[in-house]
């Protein structure tokens, strides 16, 4: 065994690191493995030929709260790679082809991450920055991975006043990061009663956690910070249209929750009709909404192809 005397103490430093968790060592590793293919096979770039993709994987794992298991049908995202029901909720994960160590790469985890808890906040996610555990009851395949892109489905952004949902197409620079972390303090604000100051270190901590911050953290910092001012200086009470919207999208959600729950569930063959169309008289009278409630809700899920607009029986 080599004497580590005269080794100099940043070399003593790299052999101790794992080079999967440490993006430097990481990086390194990458480029002798180029020069060593473009010297056997004339390849001009692992980044070209998506060789960086296949020998870094990363887990988009995140905790729902109040979830059901099913959640992911409602934006037709790709099959869970892990799958654990709790007792108060689902841990839910994806294997993702790809290395969030490049500035580029961040920054559209962190869009995907924020789409995702915006999309389902009602279930307040929590991202999990660690590989699932492999419980006997939890569905695990790790057989199969999935790209960043076959999530382009999640809503970049609701506007409850608009009453639709814009997409990364129509929002053009919206921080989707940003309003991940004003919707969670909302959501503080709201458990604190408004009034009470939410503490500052509650909106860094959920920044950190939930968004890759392996370099520079002051930009997260910045965002907590012009929001938790904002609240602070109207004396941490939401406005009163901010406090309507909220209410009206509030019941808007619950409503298709409902909705959505009884066309996809166990009993969902008693709301199709034998020429295999909904139902509504029956959602109608089950769920105790009106009639042009049911239809509106039934017909923005079949537009999203969310549920199918005629079974075959």
């Amino acid at each position: 065994m080599l004497s580590q005397k005269g080794i100099p103490p940043y070399i003593q430093k790299v052999r101790t690191l794992n080079p999967f968790t440490d993006l430097r060592i990481f990086d390194k590793i990458l480029m002798r493995k180029k020069r060593k293919l473009i010297r056997a096979f004339g390849i001009g770039s692992y980044k070209h030929k998506g060789y960086a993709m296949k020998l870094y994987q990363t887990w988009l794992y995140f905790f729902l709260w109040d979830a059901q298991g099913d959640e992911f049908l409602e934006y037709n995202l790709p099959a869970p790679n892990y799958l654990l029901h709790a007792q108060r909720g689902v841990f839910i994960g994806w294997l993702i082809n790809g290395y969030p160590g490049t500035k580029q790469a961040k920054e559209y985890f962190n869009d995907i991450i924020a789409r995702f808890i915006i999309a389902y906040k009602q279930n307040k996610p929590e991202r999990l920055p660690y590989k699932p555990v492999e419980e006997r009851e939890a569905h695990l395949d790790t057989k199969h991975t999935w790209e960043l892109k076959n999530f382009q489905n999640l809503p970049s952004l609701y506007w409850a006043n608009n009453k639709k949902i814009w997409t990364s197409e129509s929002v053009g620079t919206i921080d989707q990061i940003f309003w991940a972390i004003k919707l969670y303090t909302e959501e503080l604000i709201k458990e604190f009663g408004e009034g009470t100051p939410v503490p500052y270190e509650m909106l860094e901590d959920y920044a950190f956690r939930n968004f890759f911050d392996r370099k520079d953290k002051s930009t997260l910092r910045a965002k907590c910070r012009n929001i938790w001012n904002w609240y602070n200086d109207r004396g941490w009470r939401m406005t009163r249209r901010e406090r309507a919207l909220k209410n009206a999208k509030s019941i808007k959600e619950k409503k298709r929750r409902q909705i959505l729950n009884a066309v996809t569930g166990i009993m969902k063959n008693e709301y199709i009709k034998p020429d295999g169309t909904w139902n509504i008289y029956k959602l109608t009278k089950d769920l105790g909404m009106s009639d042009n409630t049911v239809r509106k809700h039934i017909k923005e899920l079949i537009q999203e192809g969310i549920i199918p607009e005629k079974v075959k029986r």
